[in-house]
């Protein structure tokens, strides 16, 4: 079967989670392939049911396993979504079920990205845009190019940079606190900055603050990080730690 055909068939299956919410993956997997089942052909229906070449044959079918498949293009149109967190199982549900309404689709979303990017982490470039996005490089100069008439260069510490050329006055006017202390929580967005020299010169920190698992927070002293802080509950109080950079 080809991969067009079965991806029709689970967006109209994924359909039963406009009116139900399921708990667990592996339970959303083969009910969807139980519902696809019925509609296939004949000689298909065996195979569908057979044990999963994947994962664990004794609780997937090769149905369940390409639905599992197929839940991510159906995600990327809004089909179906993380819902409320039952104990440790995460819910499945569509998102026209959990918020009411299906997504307004935003003229020139390309376009907005990329302005929303670089007025968020600019000046940066394209490579920091991809490795933000996680995209390959032809698509990261395919969405950089939507906007490239309204960019400009200007040169950080030695390196080309780009930004808005809306955001130039408010980059020239911009005040910086030198003495205010900010608390930042671990994962704060200002830290998803591609160019990470820009808040934290000293590259030998780099692998302190930004971590595979269980990063810290982070103290900024002129929007640039000074140090670490980390907390834990002890009964009725909480207490900090902080370390400096």
């Amino acid at each position: 079967m080809s991969f067009d055909d079965l991806l029709l068939r689970i967006k109209e299956a994924i359909q039963y989670l406009d009116g139900h919410t399921i708990k667990s993956k592996e339970k959303l997997d083969q009910t969807l392939a139980d519902i696809i089942y019925d509609d296939l052909p004949k000689d298909k229906q065996a195979l569908w049911c057979a044990p999963s070449m994947y994962g664990n044959p004794d609780k997937q079918t090769v149905g369940g396993a390409a639905v599992s498949f197929l839940l991510r293009p159906c995600s990327f149109s809004s089909l179906i979504v993380f819902g409320e967190r039952q104990g440790v199982s995460p819910t499945f549900t569509s998102y026209k079920n959990w918020v009411g309404y299906m997504p307004v689709g935003i003229p020139d979303a390309d376009k907005e990205l990329m302005r929303k990017f670089l007025h968020c982490y600019g000046p940066s470039k394209v490579d920091c845009f991809m490795n933000w996005l996680g995209c390959s490089v032809r698509q990261a100069h395919r969405l950089w190019n939507t906007v490239a008439d309204e960019i400009v260069p200007i040169q950080v510490e030695g390196k080309t940079g780009y930004m808005l050329s809306t955001d130039m006055d408010a980059l020239l006017s911009a005040e910086s606190d030198e003495e205010t202390l900010i608390l930042l929580g671990a994962h704060d967005p200002y830290l998803d900055m591609r160019d990470r020299t820009v808040i934290l010169e000293n590259k030998s920190f780099h692998k302190t603050v930004w971590r595979f698992v269980a990063n810290p927070g982070v103290v900024l002293k002129g929007e640039r990080i000074i140090g670490i802080w980390k907390s834990k509950t002890l009964k009725d109080k909480l207490d900090i730690v902080v370390n400096d950079s």
